[in-house]
């Protein structure tokens, strides 16, 4: 059995979108709490909380409407127009966490460059 390499792509962000459907809350409050903390100037603190609170929302945001596609394609008899729909609607929610997890981390790399290039 081989699957064309769109289908394993596919089946791997439904994976992580269905962990992130629980991580996207969570990492998004373990973000914004530990930017605050941070050793950089308040200058550079503000604006990184500023991007940090954008990006949370709109992962918050992209969580909230898949969980409830995905909630749809699993109580209602009509998912989608294909029969993978649901491991789509999935697939898109992977892109928003691992797009999150990517933003955070050049984020927290802001933060701590102060640090770094002294």
């Amino acid at each position: 059995m081989s699957l064309p390499f769109e289908s394993v792509v596919i089946y791997l962000l439904g994976f992580v979108g269905l962990a992130a459907a629980g991580l996207v809350p969570y990492r998004s409050w373990l973000l914004m709490i530990e930017v605050p903390k941070g050793d950089a100037p308040q200058g550079r603190k503000r604006a990184v909380l500023v991007v940090a609170a954008l990006i949370s929302a709109a992962a918050l945001w992209g969580d909230v409407q898949i969980v409830a596609r995905v909630f749809a394609c699993l109580t209602e008899a009509y998912c989608g127009p294909g029969v993978a729909s649901g491991w789509m609607y999935l697939a898109m929610l992977g892109v928003v966490y691992v797009a999150f997890e990517v933003v955070s981390y050049v984020l927290r790399r802001a933060l701590r460059g102060s640090k770094a290039n002294v």
